[in-house]
């Protein structure tokens, strides 16, 4: 995995959350990938490594919003992003790849959005 689609990732998850320190510094865009259905199934299990992945953002984006340095930013940043990748790889049925294409359908399709914003919210 490159390191340009963990900031993908991250970029992404910021989108669907809103404007959030973490995802603030991911600008890189990539093109649109091949998307398979997303099944029940794949929402679950993007559920699961979300929650993670918002406690990543939450817990460095207060640090990040703290500091004043950008080495000590620069720094936070590049362990938000591995943490961000180790929680989404360490989920159960769902790798980085696959909660990429599921959080872009989630910003293009309604349905997907709102069934993931409803497991969310359970």
């Amino acid at each position: 995995m490159t390191i340009q689609k963990h900031i993908s990732a991250i970029a992404l998850v910021g989108l669907m959350a809103g404007t959030t320190p973490v995802a603030a510094f991911a600008q890189a865009q990539q093109p649109a990938p091949q998307i398979e259905e997303v099944t029940g199934e794949d929402v679950d299990a993007f559920v699961i490594a979300y929650r993670d992945v918002q406690a990543i953002d939450a817990e460095y984006g207060a640090q990040m919003a703290q500091t004043t340095d950008e080495a000590e930013l620069q720094t936070l940043q590049q362990e938000a992003q591995m943490k961000v990748s180790e929680a989404v790889e360490a989920a159960p049925d769902i790798d980085m790849e696959r909660f990429i294409e599921i959080l872009t359908v989630a910003q293009s399709d309604p349905e997907v959005g709102t069934e993931i914003t409803e497991k969310l919210a359970q």
